[in-house]
């Protein structure tokens, strides 16, 4: 294994960093939350991914592109990308937890990728074995996308187990698109109809310091809004406009992006924060704050993206249905991994109390509680019971891709200011982390039940006394957190980080105490989907109504009364390992089922009560993991 520092970002030489990540290698997790899904994702998740990729034949298109097999082309025309996305979530988990046989497999996938590269640099093996011309069709071939996965996968492997033979791969054809892409006379001057490389290119810069890389990431950026990218498009079955495309405007000048991919929005964003990150561009910044503030009208309360079946895309602000939310897994991880860059750019808690949003729910969503079934589309409402999570899909972006996210994860949980002696504490995670703190060993051990319990606790062990701050993030749903350090006792406020600035020795510790206590929630007037309506949390989670757990009574027909709902909170160790269910007192409605308007009367004459029941509810991320069933987030209230 490597001895080496290993980042997913790695900004440790980023001038326009506030904040760093610790390495993967450098963190272990330990809690009962995340250990066990880490688990899972070694064990079950990536074996039976690489059984899928062998049976639906993408593993197979490499080896026929190398012609060590005979064949054609098997699926869809990006399914390239799963390889790659497999490669890197494999190589990020085996630094958490060694497996041999899923490290043999990993490195035969990449001999397999490596014999089918062509002489100049190029692979793509849809191209290559349907006979097509490169860079012909850009809106919709999506190579230089493929091309991004494959350098994310290639840094992934060399950072974490020392194999720099895919990583040739990917400079080889990083070099050509530098070749091929760019103002220059005689080069081709458009980008991918799908935002990928740009943040794969600047993580090449980082990797190898090789300008050129950084230059065309900024280039791919920068020509995205002029129309070129739309002009590709030649394929007929495949109505591609501008704005789907996020192709519509400059990024500078992008004040909306309703109607656009949300993955592919989501991506290009991320992208322009690495940018930023590299070359200070406070116009580029500015935009970025712009187009997230922008997004936080379009985010539903579960953390997920993207609200239209229709191409997949953004909705215009306040467009948020439940039961045809789109809010793909992908679009969580592209949240995710935007929030994260523009927490690193500026150490704002915002983008890491909603980078906590979509992890515990829309992303979490995306992948069963034993790690072999996923969504594709997170829908808020299941009012008929028809969704189920799948092994598998013919378009199978979303699985390895939320297995890479949780393999990341562990690098989200702590940072470290570029500038001053500061560790942060960002997610509450129980794990040990290792902290070279501007040249003192510093140990960080953290325990905690989170998100069941409210209870956190954090000791310290500096090699040496040394004076330097613990901030601690303090989320905005926060209320009433108390923070414990020796003898004195502190009220942060919500919303923010808190810092301990003080002489710290060994084993000191730090007891935090954020009361999670269930919660009715109103969305804005403007979100017609949910007029009327409350929705249930407690602490980072979401929670939804299943029909398997309320077999007494149709959920479709209860309507709560917010003053007399009584929430109450119920640890169940037998359910999922040991989760927090929430209870509360609903009414069924009485109504006639063939009257469907009424003239407007006194509210008690059509809409009528019946008797009181129990309702319960679970984690949204966890529902469907009992079969299809009937759900929802947002109840029916009455006031």
């Amino acid at each position: 294994m490597n001895s080496r520092d290993i980042f997913v970002i790695n900004v440790r030489d980023s001038p326009y960093a506030k904040l760093m990540p610790l390495s993967l290698n450098n963190v272990i997790v330990k809690d009962s939350f995340w250990r066990p899904r880490i688990v899972n994702l070694i064990d079950k998740t990536l074996p039976l991914q690489y059984e899928f990729l062998e049976k639906t034949g993408r593993l197979d298109n490499f080896r026929v592109a190398a012609g060590k097999k005979s064949g054609g082309f098997t699926g869809l025309w990006f399914n390239d990308s799963d390889v790659y996305k497999w490669v890197e979530a494999t190589a990020y988990a085996l630094v958490h937890r060694w497996s041999g046989d899923l490290y043999e497999k990993l490195v035969n996938v990449i001999k397999d990728v490596a014999d089918a590269q062509e002489s100049d640099g190029y692979i793509n093996t849809f191209i290559k074995l349907r006979g097509l011309k490169r860079w012909e069709n850009l809106a919709w071939s999506h190579e230089l996308y493929c091309g991004g996965h494959l350098i994310q996968a290639a840094i992934a492997t060399r950072r974490s187990i020392n194999d720099d033979v895919l990583f040739s791969v990917a400079k080889k054809f990083a070099d050509l698109v530098v070749e091929t892409f760019g103002y220059d006379e005689n080069k081709l001057r458009t980008s991918d109809g799908h935002p990928e490389i740009e943040m794969a290119l600047v993580e090449l810069y980082r990797e190898t310091r090789d300008r050129r890389y950084l230059d065309l990431a900024n280039f791919f950026i920068d020509i995205r809004g002029r129309g070129c990218v739309t002009q590709t498009n030649k394929n007929e079955l495949f109505r591609m406009n501008s704005v789907y495309l996020v192709d519509h405007e400059h990024i500078k000048m992008m004040n909306d992006f309703a109607g656009s991919h949300a993955v592919r929005a989501l991506y290009f964003f991320t992208g322009a924060t690495d940018l930023y990150l590299e070359t200070g561009d406070q116009e580029l910044l500015n935009a970025l704050k712009r187009l997230w503030r922008k997004a936080l009208r379009k985010i539903y309360i579960t953390g997920g993206f993207g609200s239209r079946y229709e191409g997949e895309a953004f909705g215009e602000d306040y467009e948020l249905p439940n039961d045809r939310a789109y809010s793909e897994t992908c679009a969580s991880v592209a949240g995710v991994m935007w929030a994260w860059r523009m927490f690193l750019a500026t150490g704002d808690v915002e983008y890491m109390d909603i980078l906590e949003k979509i992890l515990y729910n829309a992303a979490l969503a995306g992948i069963s509680f034993d790690g072999t079934k996923y969504f594709y589309v997170n829908p808020l409402a299941d009012y008929l019971g028809k969704h189920e999570r799948q092994p598998w899909y013919e378009c199978a972006c979303c699985p390895p891709n939320i297995a890479r996210l949780i393999a990341y994860m562990p690098s989200m949980i702590y940072s470290i200011s570029k500038k001053e002696p500061k560790i942060w504490v960002n997610l509450f995670v129980g794990s040990e982390a290792d902290i070279d703190l501007q040249g003192n060993k510093v140990k960080i051990a953290m325990d905690t039940n989170y998100p069941w319990n409210s209870r956190v606790v954090v000791k310290v062990y500096p090699e040496k006394i040394d004076e330097f701050s613990l901030m601690i993030r303090i989320p905005r749903w926060a209320t009433d957190t108390k923070i414990r350090v020796i003898d004195k006792v502190f009220e942060p406020r919500t919303g923010t980080y808190f810092e301990l600035s003080r002489r710290w020795d060994t084993g000191d510790t730090i007891e935090i105490d954020i009361p999670m206590k269930p919660a009715l929630i109103n969305a804005n007037p403007m979100i017609e989907a949910n007029w009327g309506k409350v929705a249930i949390v407690r602490g980072p989670l979401v929670y939804a109504i299943e029909q398997i757990d309320n077999k007494d009574f149709d959920i479709n027909n209860i309507v709560i009364k917010p003053g007399e709902v009584n929430l109450r909170e119920k640890y169940e160790p037998q359910l999922f390992n040991g989760i927090v269910t929430i209870e509360g007192d609903a009414y069924i409605i009485d109504y006639k089922e063939d009257e469907l308007y009424h003239q407007h009367q006194n509210k008690d004459k059509y809409v009528k009560l019946g008797k009181k029941v129990t309702f319960k509810t679970i984690p949204y991320h966890l529902w469907n993991n009992r079969g299809k069933t009937k759900m929802y987030v947002w109840f029916k209230a009455l006031y």
